[in-house]
């Protein structure tokens, strides 16, 4: 077959999996190609526009999402595009020793960076510098797709939403996760903590409490009856285990680059802190401790102190990307 009979195939596909977004009430194409960055004629061209003056609102419109920075930069961003909430594995050119975004930087390890993106970051483009080699350029985000859920607590369980209190939580659980380290402590992926995966309240989701906004789901609601074992996803050193205000029965475990991660609501506690443990290794047991509405496990991971999709590790394709860092630290 000739090569430009499939040019239509390969676009088609590509368009296949791009985002989508649907045009609001008073929206532009320019101003649409301007927040997804890029080009307003390739933007036309891939939703068949002849008119870029002529867009209605409820239109869904394919986004054609190739990086804008030059291919000579030697750099790759996996998954591409990255989405509100989940990391992203930056493969960096020789020089660089950090990456610098969403007002946070983030070290360099043999060649490449875990990014977190808050769950809070505004889709559209973001500036990044790639510090040591004196490169700026733009990255897209997507929404995350996350949804809402309001949580009605008792008069007894609603006394507990002291914000001094969850605040000072919050700082302990930062202060136990430690700074970055170039050492990852085990390969990927990461298994679930446990046996059964039946989630109940997902990464991301925008929370309110008796009505009142409370922010974003900070981790994974996991369905288990008390007594339930719990284990470690992955090879790390206990951090914390404890009883706390909010999460009840604690346990926070240290896995190098950045990474941490927190088991919470346990009824009791299996590991001492300094405890080095395996991947599939008894951690505790589900219990219904804290500031919750009956039995689960709250299963939460922060990269660099800001909370991510637990999910995102375990799947192969987050650590085929992180393949360098990963075999040194074996």
């Amino acid at each position: 077959m000739k090569r430009w009979l499939w040019w239509p195939l390969a676009l088609g596909l590509a368009l296949a999996a791009a985002p989508v977004h649907v045009v609001r009430p008073g929206e532009t194409l320019y101003r649409i190609a301007r927040t997804y960055g890029v080009p307003l004629e390739a933007l036309a061209a891939a939703n068949g526009i002849a008119d870029v003056n002529l867009i209605r609102a409820g239109q869904r419109l394919v986004i054609p999402s190739e990086p804008s920075w030059p291919a000579d930069w030697g750099l790759a961003v996996t998954p591409w595009p990255p989405e509100q909430g989940r990391p992203a594995v930056f493969r960096v050119p020789v020089g660089v020793n950090a990456v610098r975004v969403f007002q946070l930087e983030v070290p360099v390890a043999r060649g490449v960076a875990l990014v977190p993106v808050p769950a809070d970051t505004r889709p559209g483009l973001h500036p990044f510098v790639l510090e040591g080699a004196g490169l700026k350029g733009e990255l897209l985000v997507l929404p995350g797709g996350y949804g809402s859920e309001n949580i009605v607590l008792s008069e007894e369980k609603n006394a507990l939403l002291d914000r001094e209190k969850i605040r000072a939580e919050k700082a302990r659980l930062l202060e136990a996760c430690g700074p970055w380290t170039a050492e990852l402590l085990g390969p990927g992926p990461w298994r679930w903590p446990l046996e059964r995966v039946e989630e109940t309240s997902a990464f991301g989701t925008r929370r309110s409490y008796n009505g009142r906004p409370g922010g974003w789901h900070g981790g994974v609601d996991l369905r288990g009856e008390e007594g339930t074992p719990v284990y470690a996803p992955a090879a790390g050193v206990v951090a914390l285990s404890t009883e706390l205000y909010v999460r009840g029965n604690a346990v926070v475990l240290r896995h190098g680059l950045g990474l941490c991660s927190g088991y919470y609501h346990l009824s009791r506690r299996a590991v001492e802190p300094g405890q080095r443990v395996a991947k599939g290794e008894l951690l505790g047991y589900v219990g219904a401790t804290g500031l919750v509405t009956g039995p689960h496990l709250h299963w939460e991971v922060r990269l660099l102190g800001q909370t991510t999709d637990p999910a995102a590790f375990t799947r192969p394709d987050l650590w085929q990307a992180l393949a360098p860092a990963r075999a040194a630290g074996r």
